[in-house]
């Protein structure tokens, strides 16, 4: 049996006491961890434990086939990631995190999908994200998120370009959770959401970002006192529409009751400065879009859900008509007038593609607000809508040929347009092959519109 002495000297010897040479890898795994995120060696005193129970530092050597110091730094991290305890004899902490993963081993879920940055990617895969979103999220490459990807197929689904975690992988799902609120709680810091250009975090300590949501009510003249700051981070200036949509985010996660009457207040106090269009695409972007329509039908005192038309408007010419004028309102609820005539009648989506193309010309005619509402209503009816993608296309080429007046690299206009890559690249290649752009063959390349000016 290996001496305790042993082991004293090693502590001694790691903690800096002596001089001893340690591999570049051993030094770096011995960190105090920036991420919860778990090695091979992490990994194999889990699984030794989870079979055996209790081990001596020797048994946990001998299964893990590692050195000495591999095995000590381990040891070290895992208690800070609070997964074990002991000293001479190491056991797994009794703690709901640690059930998870004893749930995940008894389903015989292959506990090496979690290693490294695997563990990473899924837990960005809570919410449905391309990836590009992932990569920048995580701070890896994209290739490698594809390579993360194929491998983790059994246990993620697929929409379009969006990836998910399967929502069957209820212990996977629930593992996951674990995780994030372990970081939360280490870090006193809740993230509520997440982008590849922002977070939602709600603290109980000042950090540094933008206070919004409930910690900005009181400047609009809505009192709310809380235990917690809320912030978007990095720091910027946030409109009172970003200011609104956020509350609602934090609201939908916290379900505390006191937080929808004091977002009505907000709204109602301040209805004379808010852009419903600009609402509702924040309302996309941060995966509210069904409770701000529950918002607005409690402020204008419909119901949302109800199928009825209850009698036609007094500009009611058909079906199209009125679909078309309530989609192009930036009026409160109207909307939800427009959910309920897909609901109730079979519209020709064609008629309506035609006159949201003639409606281009008008100055004010808001493209982006326009897709993004009726992104809204298909989510919301599941009713497809057939001419999103043309309406979409055509919204992105306008866009580009817009910002390229003067040449642009992809990366350039991906991050003033904030439209995926794969996307500016489809288009930029269809419109040099007809024309309506040029190639500039700089490092990187570069596009400028051949289009002349718009009167």
């Amino acid at each position: 049996m290996e001496s305790i002495e042993d082991w004293d000297a090693l502590r001694s010897v790691i903690e800096g006491k002596k001089k001893v040479e340690i591999t570049k890898r051993e030094r770096e795994e011995g960190e105090i961890p920036k991420e919860f995120m778990i090695n091979r060696t992490d990994l194999a005193i889990i699984k030794t434990l989870l079979r055996k129970g209790k081990s001596s530092l020797r048994d946990l050597r001998e299964d893990a086939d590692r050195s000495r110091v591999s095995i000590y730094l381990s040891i070290k991290r895992l208690k800070r990631l609070s997964l074990i305890d002991g000293d001479r004899l190491i056991e797994l902490k009794k703690n709901p995190l640690v059930d998870s993963i004893a749930n995940l081993f008894n389903e015989d879920f292959s506990l090496e999908k979690l290693l490294g940055e695997r563990l990473l990617i899924l837990q960005s895969l809570m919410d449905w994200k391309e990836p590009d979103q992932i990569a920048v999220e995580c701070g890896m490459s994209t290739p490698s998120v594809y390579r993360y990807l194929r491998e983790l197929r059994p246990l993620i689904k697929k929409s379009g370009r969006a990836y998910r975690v399967d929502g069957h992988k209820k212990s996977l799902i629930e593992f996951l959770k674990l995780v994030k609120n372990q970081i939360e709680i280490s870090s006193k810091t809740f993230q509520v959401w997440s982008s590849s250009d922002g977070k939602l975090l709600k603290t109980i300590d000042a950090i540094d970002g933008s206070l919004t949501a409930f910690s900005r009510f009181p400047e609009f003249d809505v009192d709310y006192s809380s235990d917690y700051f809320y912030y978007y981070a990095p720091r910027k200036e946030l409109d009172v529409e970003e200011i609104l949509i956020h509350s609602l985010r934090f609201a939908e996660d916290d379900k505390d009751d006191r937080m929808l009457p004091k977002i009505v207040e907000f709204y109602i106090k301040n209805n004379d400065k808010l852009d419903i269009f600009k609402i509702d695409e924040l309302a996309l972007r941060f995966n509210v879009a069904d409770f701000w329509l529950d918002l607005q039908a409690h402020i204008v005192g419909t119901n949302p859900k109800n199928d009825d038309l209850e009698g036609d408007s007094p500009y009611y010419n058909s079906p199209e008509d009125t679909f078309l004028s309530m989609s192009l309102s930036n009026t409160l609820g109207d909307i939800l007038r427009c959910e309920e005539i897909m609901k109730k009648e079979e519209l020709d989506w064609e008629m309506l593609f035609r006159e949201y193309v003639l409606r281009q010309r008008y100055p004010d005619f808001r493209w982006n607000g326009i897709i993004s509402r009726l992104q809204i209503l298909e989510q919301r009816t599941g009713i497809k809508i057939p001419i999103l993608k043309k309406l979409s296309n055509v919204y992105l080429e306008r866009a580009i040929v817009k910002a390229i007046k003067e040449p642009k690299s992809v990366n350039e206009l991906r991050r003033e347009l904030n439209i995926p890559e794969y996307r500016i690249r489809n288009i930029l290649t269809r419109m040099v092959k007809t024309g309506f752009v040029q190639k500039i063959e700089t490092k990187p390349l570069k596009f400028v519109s051949s289009m002349p000016p718009e009167e």
